[in-house]
């Protein structure tokens, strides 16, 4: 390095969050986790039985069930549902089975049927699988997902699968291990499990919001034409690392075409509702500290009612931008296919309030740091932290964020891009205009 020369970038590399299964066994990889431990808190389903629905298309009908089969009695490195996560039995039969034409025209009417008929079989907090060519479940998602808000008897989860993931699958051994793991690992935090937590809390105390928007659509009203969006809201309760706490909310929200928002970097929540929604957590959960995640940057008058709301309260607060969609790239060492490292940050040292992290590439597991298996450059995620009371560093939130995205209960993947606070928040503004049954408030378990 040349005398006089100044960096102002500083480089290191955080290790994989450890997780923690049945016993207070610690493992970074959720399969391996759940496969030597068990589910964290096992003690508390042992004596369940486990009941599951099957709706599938009646030309894959032979292997949907055969992949049943597999995720009951197990394959390879899963040893199945009971060995695997410690309940008493893993019950599905033919009458929990039904089959439709998934290529009518009215595809979702035959869907909504199959659901309600199997929901009115299964006990509450059981799951219903939909095994679907990939057309349907593309095109569909967000309104498959949302039948489940359509019957109010019982707690009756959904688990969509896609035809080309079932026939990967069944052709791939190490494959089939894979889907299986993530699919019952869903499967058990939809019956009201917790596969695993942290085994290092995010913060002694306090809870983490993350705020994500739809896209708006222009509708017409009274013969004025006005932008509806959704906002999605997660919270994230964390109280000394033991308990996690996670439940969502949508709103709706109506503006003047006049504004002309394009896609969602404009959105923001205005002051009046950011003021009610800030009021009603921490009515919930009184926290000393609130963290605030967002996919776009914060509007003054978001600003103005965190500063109102807890600023007033005596509150700690930080206001943290999650860019994804950014221009970096990073590459690595030779030795690892020049591919960064998961967990690799950059931190600005001239600003101190701006950081890169990347959350995809090599992962560093149980046995050491892996290559990666999959195909394309790693993507980081951009942290500007725009406001901040806390005493807590760029470097601290971005160790949060990355604690954050191993919260996700849908996959046992390592490699996962966003933190659970910007996925769901997501999920749940899509999903907005169905949650009026439940005053808007839902659970995580239900966007899995």
């Amino acid at each position: 390095m040349a005398a006089g020369y100044t960096s102002f970038f500083k480089y290191e590399r955080l290790p994989e969050p450890l997780l923690r299964f049945h016993m207070r066994r610690k493992y970074v990889n959720p399969r391996t986790g759940l496969s030597r431990a068990g589910p964290y808190d096992a003690y508390k389903h042992k004596c369940d039985d486990v009941r599951v629905g099957l709706v599938t298309g009646t030309s894959i009908s032979g292997l949907a069930e055969k992949f049943m089969q597999h995720l009951k009695n197990g394959h390879g490195y899963y040893k199945g549902f009971c060995n695997v996560f410690k309940v008493n039995d893993f019950i599905f039969d033919n009458e929990m089975k039904k089959e439709i034409n998934d290529k009518d025209n009215d595809v979702l009417s035959n869907i909504e049927n199959a659901y309600f008929e199997l929901a009115e079989k299964l006990p509450d907090k059981s799951s219903i699988i939909i095994i679907l060519n990939d057309e349907t479940i593309n095109r569909n998602y967000v309104k498959i997902k949302a039948i489940r808000f359509k019957y109010s008897k019982k707690t009756i989860r959904l688990q969509l699968i896609k035809r080309s993931t079932l026939e990967k699958a069944l052709k791939d051994s190490m494959m089939l291990d894979f889907t299986l793991f993530n699919v019952a690992t869903a499967i058990y935090a939809k019956l009201g499990g917790t596969p695993w937590i942290l085994d290092q809390q995010l913060i002694p105390a306090g809870v983490f919001i993350g705020i994500a928007f739809t896209r708006p659509k222009i509708v017409a009203f009274n013969n004025k034409a006005k932008e509806i969006f959704y906002y999605g809201i997660l919270t994230v309760y964390n109280k000394y690392g033991r308990y996690i706490d996670m439940s969502v909310r949508g709103i709706k929200i109506e503006l003047s075409k006049n504004l002309k928002i394009r896609g969602t970097k404009g959105l923001y929540i205005p002051k009046s509702h950011m003021v009610e929604m800030l009021k009603q957590v921490i009515g919930t959960y009184f926290p000393p500290v609130v963290i605030i995640h967002k996919s776009a940057r914060f509007h003054i008058d978001e600003k103005e009612a965190v500063k109102q709301v807890l600023g007033s309260r005596g509150i700690d607060y930080a206001l943290i931008h999650i860019e994804s969609s950014n221009p970096y790239r990073g590459y690595g060492e030779d030795i690892y296919g020049k591919t960064v490292v998961r967990g690799d940050l950059i931190l600005d040292t001239e600003l101190n309030n701006r950081a890169i992290l990347f959350t995809t590439g090599c992962t560093q597991s149980d046995y050491g740091i892996q290559k990666r298996g999959r195909p394309g450059t790693p993507r980081p995620l951009e942290l500007e932290v725009e406001e901040n009371t806390t005493p807590y560093s760029v470097e601290d939130f971005a160790k949060q964020v990355f604690g954050l995205t191993k919260l996700d209960w849908n996959t046992t993947d390592l490699e996962v891009r966003m933190p659970i606070t910007i996925k769901y928040a997501r999920r749940v503004a899509a999903l907005a205009s169905y949650l009026t049954a439940y005053s808007g408030i839902t659970d995580i378990r239900d966007l899995m």
